[in-house]
């Protein structure tokens, strides 16, 4: 559990005109990866969710993980929760890989419970305007909250991850965007994984067992996707269970964390009348925006 004495930290985004507005808005949580932090030099100058607030009048934070206070967790001595440590990291509830949160047992949900209230005690917010989004660790943790979170959140959109709580037992349905490169090294679609200490399940169980939560039908395997590259599935209205592959062979020189960061989305959005040179992750952005909170 977390202790005591840590302190949490979160960066928050809140358009000028809402400040003066007090009419309840929509709120985007939005998780960096593991290894990064919410920093403004890291994920959230990335991914730029506050452009899209701003154009779209929604609340943006972005949380940090917990990781260490040294680049080499074996000569840790403390732990650290804000930009400024290392190895930071969510805590997904789920078996492998587990990161630093994992391992410390730190309880990250109750802390995004505390962020979202802290937020309410500030601006008034609709509660059934509230969403997760996450990248690689940050995406994992993501599916976590819609599995133990699900009558706070409405959807979740997930970049390079998959669901590794197998203990996930959602009591609402919430509805699910998300992206995968085919190939993927760091996160496969198919499970597994580069690191032999970071091994993760496959994607697509995880999204069956959404689908089956919000009453849908979906089928994967075989699907023709074409220059779409996003399926669907035959939901009841006002829920979605969406997949959207990506075969990016892109430049085979680049290792593998660039291609899991960087070759994830630029050829999805490049065939969904997306500039190809926009940054991928804005990309994914704009288009869980215009899904959701448009």
């Amino acid at each position: 559990m977390l202790p005591a004495n840590l302190d949490r930290s979160y960066i928050l985004c809140v358009p000028s005109k809402l400040k003066a507005d007090p009419e309840p808005v929509p709120l985007v949580l939005a998780f960096h990866g593991g290894g990064e932090n919410a920093d403004a030099s890291v994920f959230q100058s990335r991914t730029q969710w506050e452009v899209s607030g701003l154009n779209n009048e929604f609340i943006v934070a972005y949380p940090n993980g917990c990781g260490t206070n040294t680049r080499l967790p074996g000569q840790a001595t403390r732990l650290v929760c804000d930009s400024t440590g290392f190895n930071l990291s969510w805590n997904a509830e789920g078996g492998d890989p587990r990161g630093v949160a994992e391992l410390c047992g730190i309880d990250d949900h109750a802390f995004v419970e505390q962020v979202i209230a802290d937020i309410q005690t500030r601006y008034p917010l609709k509660q059934d305007k509230i969403f997760a989004v996450g990248h690689s660790k940050g995406g994992a943790f993501s599916y976590s909250l819609a599995c133990d979170l699900s009558t706070t959140f409405a959807a979740i959109g997930v970049t390079a991850a998959t669901l590794s709580d197998a203990s996930c037992q959602p009591s609402n349905a919430v509805s699910i965007f998300h992206v995968h490169n085919l190939r993927d090294p760091v996160i496969p679609f198919a499970g597994g994984g580069v690191d032999p200490d970071f091994q993760w399940p496959p994607v697509t169980p995880g999204l069956e067992l959404w689908a089956r939560v919000n009453g849908c039908t979906l089928s994967i395997d075989g699907h023709d996707f074409g220059d779409d590259v996003c399926a669907k599935a035959n939901c009841p209205a006002g829920l979605q269970v969406e997949l959207c592959l990506v075969d990016a062979t892109g430049d085979t020189t680049v290792d593998p964390v660039s291609a899991h960061r960087y070759l994830t989305y630029d050829e999805a959005f490049r065939l969904r009348n997306y500039n190809k040179k926009k940054n991928v992750y804005k990309n994914v952005r704009d288009a869980f925006a215009e899904r959701y909170l448009e």
